[in-house]
């Protein structure tokens, strides 16, 4: 059995966040996970920023409804489903990611849970910490043929985790400071990848 573990945001979809940072014109929101490594200080200071504006979770979730999967995105995860268990690893929110599930034909995804009180984003519920290497590290108990693929610092746990790991679309800063890791930029390279591998290890 042959598995791949892959990020959401910036690999099969446009950053959710940066989005919101551009249609409410507030450049702190622009941060991402490539920018701060730590998950939990970048979801505490984007939490501030929206508390701090007076930015109502209906607004983010309006937003996240209009995101479009990149163009490729949901042929490449149809025909990587044909040979592999696909998992969607993300620090996404479920609450706020549903309508993007739909688009992508409702995979299976690992994320979190935003909290929202009285209108607004009050914190977040996380699945557990470490989940995209704890998943990759289940995986690996079933089938050592395990891939993961992702862009940011967040991701690169579950890399290490993986056999092959993938930086896709990734910084030249992350990409410089890991290079051992395949990388790429397209969803061809990415699928001749993992045909190869797959061939590889059968």
């Amino acid at each position: 059995m042959h598995f791949i573990g892959i990020d959401l945001e910036g690999v099969l979809v446009p950053e959710i966040w940066e989005n919101l940072a551009k249609q409410t014109k507030i450049k702190e929101l622009e941060l991402t996970t490539k920018d701060i490594p730590n998950y939990q200080d970048l979801m505490n200071h984007r939490i501030n920023v929206l508390n701090k504006k007076k930015i109502k979770a209906k607004l983010l979730f309006e937003i996240a409804k209009t995101i479009k999967p990149f163009k490729g995105a949901i042929t490449f995860l149809s025909k990587i489903r044909k040979t592999h268990q696909v998992i969607i690893l993300s620090d996404t929110f479920y609450n706020l990611s549903q309508p993007i599930f739909k688009k992508l034909k409702f995979p299976t995804v690992i994320c979190h849970h935003l909290i929202v009180k009285r209108g607004m984003i009050s914190g977040m519920e996380r699945c557990t910490t470490d989940h995209k290497r704890k998943t990759i590290n289940f995986m690996k108990k079933l089938s050592n043929k395990t891939i993961a693929i992702g862009d940011s610092y967040n991701d690169l746990n579950m890399l290490k985790e993986a056999r092959f790991g993938v930086l896709f679309k990734s910084t030249k800063k992350i990409i410089s400071e890991n290079k051992n890791f395949f990388n790429c930029n397209s969803y061809r390279a990415l699928l001749n990848i993992i045909n190869m591998k797959h061939k590889e290890w059968n």
